[in-house]
């Protein structure tokens, strides 16, 4: 079992530009801010999304695209580090005007409409992704 200890630290109030690209302004915020290590959340809409699945046999991702106005039911995600740099992994559980919901990683392409943010920062800790030959993901170490 990976453990580590991390202490809260400032936390980050977001709302992403209708029509910009979710997880480009995700990964954006992160960068310019520094931000190394995090645990994010949010609610709101999207236009459209793109969610990925991966296929724990294949070790592939497989995209799904919704191309419709959907209600985020929840994001949720972490930042940490992959070969030096933070990298944003989030995922979603999008729900349409019938209340189906669809869930997954997500992906470029997803379109906000409105979205409400809160980002919390974490020190005190490293943590980094690894390649895991077991599961083909990177995994935190």
């Amino acid at each position: 079992m990976f453990k580590t200890e991390a202490s809260a630290g400032p936390v980050h109030i977001l709302r992403p530009a209708g029509g910009s690209d979710l997880l480009k302004e995700l990964e954006k915020h992160v960068r310019d801010a520094g931000i190394n290590l995090a645990w994010l959340s949010g609610v709101g809409a999207v236009s459209r999304a793109t969610l990925r699945y991966y296929d724990q046999e294949t070790h592939q991702w497989e995209d799904l695209q919704l191309e419709k106005r959907l209600e985020v039911v929840s994001i949720v995600g972490n930042v940490s580090l992959l070969n030096g740099e933070p990298i944003v992994h989030v995922h979603a559980t999008l729900s349409d005007e019938e209340g189906a919901c669809y869930g997954g990683h997500l992906a470029y392409d997803t379109l906000v409409f409105n979205m409400e943010i809160m980002l919390q920062t974490l020190s005190g800790a490293v943590v980094t992704r690894v390649s895991d030959p077991v599961t083909g993901l990177s995994l935190w170490q």
